[in-house]
């Protein structure tokens, strides 16, 4: 036997390499996508009503740590929004966010809308100052070279990957910064994904591409539904959910084995780390677990992010924590109400600007206003927070169709929390809010006047909504505009000099037949 052996060794070698190659061709890959959603400036973590101590980057960090000792390969990215929701991030404009993410490894994100809102040179700058590519694959300019690259691709394990980023038709130009969308372009993902997948294929011979999104819901599952080649979708942008997606699922579950594609998309704000488990075969998805981990107070901290973080909030105490005045009463800018019905602390906010710049009406965007105030004492961090958009007041005149057509506009994806949604005053308008879209206005007062759509009104609004933002292209053909070159944060803080902080809600704007839920 042992002479046979060596008399046929160099055919039993070849034997065994055939059956070690064959059991490697076969193997199953196992993959970790880490991923996290609408960071909105929340470094530290959430201390609102609700959200006692959730979130903050030095315990995703802990999270982010654990399931690489797993040992598994892990890819980290990020859906965009990193700008633009507390104090912290609107003073340093998002330099403390991107330095703790480089310390965590982030290995990739998308630039979503609110990251263009400082202008394409801030954005270079935190390109620059980035660890990781931020990405922007649908997005195009012919005046400068974009800041963000198209794509980039990485190894896990055995396997290739390429990572796309892109931004959806609901964005843009709707809710980008108003000077960005005069130089930028956007191709259609539902277009552009589809060569773009096919490049990273054939040129660089990725094994897998996967799609970090900042668009709705809706965008990403027609992705799913009908681009091929693609087979991660990591979503952005509007709300997080549990579970995943597969082709032809109406809900999400926890796990799906051969799907072809997968879409996940975690909590906003840093309350989950979504974490997507792949068994790789042959170059597909075999098998999908997605979970989301909660960012609680039980998750260590990770010492080396909350030093950095605890030296910006060192550097901004003494600036944030003085106190400009108080307020009387709760102050309501939560997102479920300031989006979806009369706030108090839009009445204060559009009340000022009327009075203020003198006109018969003023309209405030919802997606202007990012947290309520409490009573008490009320800080420069709070206003920041409150107020974090530094868009100039405009004041312009429209028709009386013009503007009831905008607020037609106002209340088109009512109930849902828009951005779009009008805190107002000078008006008192009645909302039939299970009409079909385009016919919700039933009734409009100007000044106690019913509205003559002949007439031509004075109104006071932001640059953002001026320009056509959010969707109000009607706006853009309105006369006599000025530009008063202040933000509506000027008139908080005014208005915190002037005296304590009082508001009420009184009726100027009434939903009829409204759905159970509100």
């Amino acid at each position: 036997m042992r002479r046979m052996l060596k008399r046929n060794g160099h055919w039993w070698r070849l034997f065994v390499v055939l059956i070690l190659w064959g059991n490697s061709a076969f193997a199953a890959d196992t993959l970790v996508i880490l991923h996290s959603s609408e960071h909105h400036g929340v470094a530290l973590p959430l201390d609102q009503a609700g959200d006692i101590r959730v979130g903050g980057l030095a315990r995703r960090a802990t999270i982010v740590e654990e399931v690489r000792r797993e040992g598994a390969p892990v890819l980290l990215v990020d859906s965009g929004d990193i700008l633009i929701g507390t104090a912290l991030s609107s003073w340093f404009r998002g330099e403390p966010d991107i330095r703790a993410m480089n310390l965590i490894r982030y290995d990739a994100m998308v630039a979503g809308n609110h990251d263009f809102d400082y202008g394409l040179d801030h954005l270079r700058t935190l390109v620059d100052l980035a660890d990781f590519p931020i990405l922007c694959t649908n997005l195009q300019t012919e005046r400068s070279d974009l800041p963000c690259r198209p794509s980039f691709i990485t190894r896990m394990g055995n396997v290739s990957v390429g990572v796309l980023g892109i931004v959806g038709k609901s964005n843009f130009p709707e809710t980008f910064n108003r000077d960005v969308v005069k130089v930028l372009s956007l191709v259609d993902p539902v277009v552009s994904l589809p060569s773009e997948a096919l490049r990273l294929r054939t040129e660089n011979h990725v094994n897998l591409v996967f799609v970090i999104t900042h668009q709705d819901t809706d965008e990403d599952l027609k992705i799913l539904e009908t681009v091929d080649g693609v087979d991660v979708i990591i979503g952005g942008h509007t709300e997080g959910f549990d579970g995943l997606y597969a082709r032809g699922l109406t809900q999400p579950v926890e796990t799906v084995t051969r799907p072809g594609a997968v879409y996940v998309k975690t909590h906003r704000q840093g309350r989950t780390v979504g974490r997507l488990d792949l068994t790789i075969e042959d170059g597909a998805v075999l098998h999908a677990r997605s979970r989301n981990i909660p960012v609680t107070a039980a998750v260590p901290i990770e010492p080396n992010v909350q030093q950095l973080l605890a030296e910006y909030r060192q550097r901004f105490a003494w600036h944030a924590t003085q106190v400009l005045g108080h307020a009387s009463v709760r102050l309501q800018g939560d997102r479920p109400v300031v989006r979806t019905q009369e706030a108090n602390l839009g009445n204060l906010l559009a009340d000022r600007m009327r009075t203020t710049l003198g006109t018969e009406i003023a309209l405030i965007n919802a997606g202007q206003i990012r947290q309520s105030l409490e009573p008490g004492p009320v800080t420069l961090g709070d206003v920041l927070s409150v107020l974090p958009f530094d868009s100039a007041l405009v004041t312009v005149h429209v028709t009386g169709a013009m503007l009831r057509q905008a607020l037609e506009h106002s209340v088109s994806q009512w109930p849902n929390h828009s951005g779009r949604f009008f805190q107002m005053s000078g008006l008192q308008v009645t909302y039939y809010g299970e009409a079909p879209v385009g016919s919700r206005v039933r009734r409009m007062m100007v000044g106690g006047v019913p509205l003559d759509v002949s007439k031509t009104y004075t109104v006071a609004t932001d640059a953002f909504v001026a320009d056509g933002g959010d969707g109000y292209d009607m706006f853009t053909h309105a006369t006599h505009r000025i530009d008063h070159q202040t933000p509506l944060r000027d008139l908080l803080l005014k208005a915190l000099a002037d005296g304590p902080l009082h508001a009420e809600t009184d009726r100027r704007m009434i939903f009829v037949n409204r759905s159970p839920s509100h």
